[in-house]
Order: structure tokens, then C-alpha cells, then sequence
């Protein structure tokens, strides 16, 4: 295959869980029935789903746009999961399933579910440079693509500054925010955005020593495959993630997140849905509670004064009236 077109969501990382299989890290259960992934394949696996997810994001774009998934790139077995390219410009996507994970970001700092991923940044701008270079030399186009960090259902995204070091456009985003990130300005002329499509439509524009792709309808049938034997993932929410605006970069502390879980449970647990606000919850709490302290004082007090010789006097002169008539 020759036209990277015709590659689909999460090309190499189906092709990689192929081989897990082969190495035994993806096998048939005791039971004989379900397909269970171990711990070493189960990153592939997580990340088609959001490379996938990320794909039916991107197919909302209009029919002038062109996008490219799993693109080889470099020397290696490195891929750039998503290239965007239209009227809006060029766009490098990396996209990471995170499902219900808290998401902090500010320079070259990013938490993800209170983990440190600081390589998470340093990744993409790397890959955005690398991109600019491979299109402007294959089209004679000054190229200066976005850099999308994709963050898929995160429960919240702090965004206490720019990504980066501000010389290259990097922005660290939810799914829901990806179509408005891309935005409908135009940058590029049609014969420039034409020309970029059909440059980067080639492997051998990317890759230094590009191999023959394996056909994409016959991955995609795998991968379904497999995921039919494996069960379903929790499904992905619909609403969007709470985002917060950037602000100027400042030396910020991140927010103390809970411990990350086993990548097992990550996997299957359903994502949580948001805290509501509990303001007015806690104020009818405490209402309730102060009048049950003071229903509970009078009783108790009544009590004790019966108990006394005046106490019992006044309840005979109340009650004996009522008894005698």
C-alpha cells in the first residue's frame, strides 16, 4: 500500500498486538471462552480504542480536509497517530486514552490522573518540528503544523499555562475540544492544502525507509475481532471534560491527585461521573442537624424536670383536672 490514506486508526498499534499475541501476552483465558490481555499488551490495546475514538472526532471535519492516521515516521517503528490537513493548517494529533483521569498541564509540565508525564510535551514538539521539516521540504511550503496532545473522556483539564516553551504551537486538549481547537479560520490557500494532502498521502515523505503497509480493512477486521473475544471497554461519556482556561505561565504546584491504578482495572472500571455541587446539600444538612440537637435538648430537659418534686407537682395540677372529670 502505497497511499497512507488508505492506513486506519491505530495501523501499528493493531499490528503490534498481532505480534503480542504471537509472543503469548494476549491469549485464551482458562475458561476456554474470552481472550484475555496481559499487563504488557494491554497499553496497545487501550490505545487503538483511543486512537479509534479520536478518528469518529475527526471525521466530523468537512470533505476539504484530509486526515491521515498512523503515520510512520523517522527511521523506525515511530508513528505520528493523526495528521489533520486543510483550510485550518496542518495538525500533528497524539492522542492518550485516559478515561476519567484529571489531566494538569503548564509548560513542560502535565500530570495525567496525578502521574508525572513529562515526556508527554517534549514528544510532541519534537514531532511537530519533525513534521514541519518533512512537508516543507516535500512541497517547497513553509509549514508550521499545531501540536494536539489528546486527552480522551479526562473527568477535568487545569491548563495553568502555554504548553511548551511557547516557540511551537502546542496545545493539550480533551476529544470534545478537538474539532473547536481546529477551528474553521482559514490559513492555507486550496492549491496549498491540496499540494501538503498529496505530499504527505506518500510514505516515502515521512518515512526514511518506508515498508509496504498491510492492507487497512484487513487490520480493522482483526482488531474487531479482537475486541469481540476480549468484551467491551466502559463506554466513553458523551459530555465533555470540565476544561479551565490557560493562564499566563506561572510556578505552580500541581494539585495532588489520587494514585494510578493497575493498568488491568484502568482498563474496565467505569469512568466516574463529575462531583455535583454539594453547597446546598450541606446547608440543609446542618439546619436539620441543629434542630434534632435542639428537639433532643428540650426532650431531655422536660425529662429531668419530672424527675423533681416541682416537676411532678406541676404535672398533677396539668393532668389530674383531665382524669377526674
Amino acid at each position: 500500500m502505497s497511499d497512507l490514506r488508505q492506513r486506519v486508526p491505530g495501523h501499528s498499534l493493531i499490528e503490534q498486538l498481532l505480534r503480542e499475541w504471537d509472543l503469548g501476552n494476549i491469549h485464551v483465558g482458562q475458561s476456554g471462552e474470552q481472550v484475555v490481555i496481559d499487563d504488557e499488551a494491554m497499553g496497545w490495546y487501550l490505545g487503538v480504542h483511543g486512537e479509534r475514538w479520536v478518528a469518529t472526532r475527526l471525521a466530523l471535519l468537512g470533505p476539504e480536509y484530509t486526515v491521515l492516521h498512523s503515520v510512520p515516521v523517522g527511521r523506525g517503528d515511530s508513528d505520528i497517530d493523526h495528521v489533520v490537513i486543510g483550510p485550518a493548517g496542518v495538525f500533528t494529533i497524539n492522542t492518550k486514552y485516559s478515561p476519567g483521569k484529571r489531566v494538569w498541564s503548564a509548560g513542560y509540565g502535565i500530570y495525567v490522573g496525578g502521574r508525572e508525564e513529562k515526556h508527554f510535551i517534549r514528544n510532541m514538539d519534537l514531532e511537530v518540528r519533525r513534521a514541519g521539516a518533512k512537508l516543507s521540504r516535500a512541497t517547497g511550503i513553509a509549514v508550521n503544523p499545531m501540536g494536539l496532545i489528546v486527552f480522551v473522556d479526562p473527568s477535568r483539564m487545569d491548563r495553568k499555562g502555554p504548553a511548551g516553551d511557547g516557540t511551537i504551537d502546542i496545545r493539550v486538549i480533551s476529544d470534545a475540544e478537538l474539532i473547536s481547537t481546529i477551528g474553521d479560520r482559514p490559513v492555507l490557500m486550496p492549491h496549498e492544502f491540496v499540494r501538503l494532502a498529496e505530499a504527505a498521502a506518500r510514505p516515502e515523505t515521512w518515512h526514511d525507509a518506508p515498508n509496504e503497509s498491510t492492507i487497512g480493512s484487513h487490520i480493522a477486521q482483526e482488531f474487531i475481532a479482537l475486541e469481540a473475544a476480549v468484551g467491551p471497554l466502559a463506554p466513553i461519556r458523551s459530555e465533555p471534560a470540565r476544561p479551565s482556561a490557560p493562564r499566563a505561565a506561572r510556578a505552580t504546584r500541581p494539585v495532588t491527585a489520587p494514585r494510578p491504578q493497575s493498568s488491568a482495572s484502568r482498563a474496565f472500571r467505569s469512568a466516574p461521573a463529575r462531583p455535583r455541587s454539594r453547597r446546598r446539600s450541606s446547608g440543609r444538612k446542618s439546619r436539620s442537624m441543629i434542630e434534632g440537637l435542639v428537639v433532643a435538648a428540650v426532650f431531655i430537659g422536660l425529662g429531668y424536670f419530672l424527675t423533681r418534686p416541682e416537676g411532678q407537682a406541676w404535672f398533677s395540677a396539668l393532668f389530674t383536672p383531665l382524669f377526674t372529670r
